[in-house]
């Protein structure tokens, strides 16, 4: 990958351009699809409570995933040693995690709308959607780190190779928004 480059236009604001691998973008597509996916069956799963139906709100899980990757991307909301009030983590949870992952899947899709539909390795991130890319790149690299891996021999190499790599990608787009 190239890394990103800031294009500033004289009456526009900037945009930030990369150059990715074919193998590159492809891998970069296929993780916010499989990311997406597990953040979409996570919140279809949620139990339905009627009383919050008819007054508009949406309710989400009590309890944590399960997932291991899902766990890092939607933590509980109380850290150990803090003072604890029964059942205020699960209240939190069902009140909030839905828009968190409303959050996430809108991060996910502008980096897959900026890869576009027909592969293109050319990619162009506007200066309003450096945010969710830095988000969503954070995001993949959490899911990847924590999720548990096949195993065959080297998985956790490759593991490691693909949180580093993403964690280049980040970090290329970062330096070249902060210059």
């Amino acid at each position: 990958m190239e890394a990103f480059k800031r294009k500033k236009g004289l009456m526009r604001s900037p945009k930030y351009t990369a150059v990715f691998e074919p193998l590159e973008r492809e891998v970069l597509g296929n993780l916010t699809a499989t990311v997406s996916e597990a953040l979409i069956q996570r919140a279809q799963s949620a139990p339905k409570d009627e009383l919050e139906e008819l007054v508009g709100m949406s309710s989400g899980h009590k309890e944590a995933p399960k997932d291991p990757g899902l766990a890092r991307l939607l933590p509980d909301f109380e850290r150990e040693g803090d003072e604890e009030f029964e059942g205020d983590n699960a209240l939190l949870r069902s009140l909030h995690e839905n828009d968190i992952c409303k959050d996430k899947l809108r991060n996910l899709q502008v980096i897959n709308g900026a890869l576009g539909p027909d592969g293109g390795v050319h990619v162009v991130v506007d200066d309003e959607d450096v945010h969710a890319w830095l988000s969503g790149l954070n995001d993949l690299r959490l899911y990847i780190a924590s999720s548990e891996m096949s195993n065959h021999e080297g998985a956790e190499e490759e593991r490691d190779q693909l949180v580093e790599w993403l964690g280049y990608v980040q970090d290329s787009l970062l330096h070249a928004y902060m210059s």
